[in-house]
């Protein structure tokens, strides 16, 4: 039969283990991040929040206007990792190329600024972003690989689903895109959007307003909206005011989930769209 331990036993061994507990009890707590991360644009500034989840922290270096412009907002902290898109999006944040924290996702894009703000609205390319910036977060906390590697196939996973729910919001309605950086994501869900041919929007651009109006008329005799966003060229969105049926779409905000914006963009056409009755 086993005897049972004494009480000055008992006593004994407390007397050893609870400095060890209070000693571990009084370490300080692992951080909450791994990092902390400067991100030279609010598109990236968004997708690396999303990415890192509650593991990293994100300092914004520019934001958005009321008018969807992209401002500057402050400079890097000494000890925050740089995310920037290319080298020429890291210098317009004024970040010289042999900064030892800058992190580029690509060396040098062959694109207008024009074409990086459509990257993000691309349901096609926002994935590969967002590949490319979760290996500069997991490479600094490469522990919490999984961890990114999951909030990754989350963030494919909610474009495929905020799409779908999109193509069944704006299934049957018709309208005249006039968008700019948005318009990938808007027919990417809207089969009903009437958008001209590159070349007849390039001759837009450049000045035809003779054939623009003859387009904004025929919208406006079909009731069709006149859906417009924050990146509309400045001529087309001009030669719009004069028609009562358009709506601009709002700029994001870096205070508000991307994919709710992006949900956001759909319920806007819908909800102006759903007691037009179009030709």
């Amino acid at each position: 039969m086993r005897s049972k331990p004494s009480l000055g036993l008992i006593s004994r061994t407390a007397h050893v283990i609870m400095p060890v507990l209070l000693m571990l009890f009084c370490l300080p707590a692992a951080p909450l991040y791994a990092a902390d991360f400067a991100v030279t644009s609010p598109w990236l500034g968004v997708i690396a929040s999303f990415i890192g989840g509650d593991k990293i922290t994100v300092h914004y270096l520019s934001t958005w206007d009321a008018a969807g412009n992209v401002i500057g907002a402050s400079r890097p902290r000494s000890n925050e990792k740089i995310i920037a898109l290319d080298i020429n999006d890291a210098a317009r944040s004024g970040i010289k190329k042999n900064n030892k924290n800058l992190r580029l996702l690509y060396d040098k894009l062959p694109m207008t600024q024009k074409q990086q703000y459509s990257a993000f609205f691309d349901p096609g390319t926002l994935p590969f972003i967002a590949q490319s910036i979760m290996k500069i977060i997991s490479e600094e906390d490469k522990n919490g690989y999984s961890y990114y590697q999951r909030r990754l196939a989350e963030f494919q996973s909610r474009i495929e689903s905020t799409i779908d729910v999109g193509r069944n919001l704006m299934k049957d309605k018709k309208f005249l895109d006039l968008t700019g950086a948005e318009g990938v994501w808007v027919r990417a869900a809207a089969a009903g959007a009437v958008r001209a041919p590159a070349k007849v929007w390039d001759s837009w651009e450049n000045g035809d307003i003779r054939s623009l109006k003859a387009a904004l008329d025929e919208a406006e005799k079909r009731k069709w909206p006149i859906v417009l966003d924050p990146w509309t060229p400045a001529n087309i969105r001009a030669a719009a005011s004069a028609y009562p049926g358009r709506l601009t779409i709002p700029p994001p905000s870096t205070n508000q989930d991307y994919f709710i914006y992006l949900h956001d963009v759909f319920l806007f056409i819908w909800n102006k769209t759903k007691t037009e009755k179009t030709k």
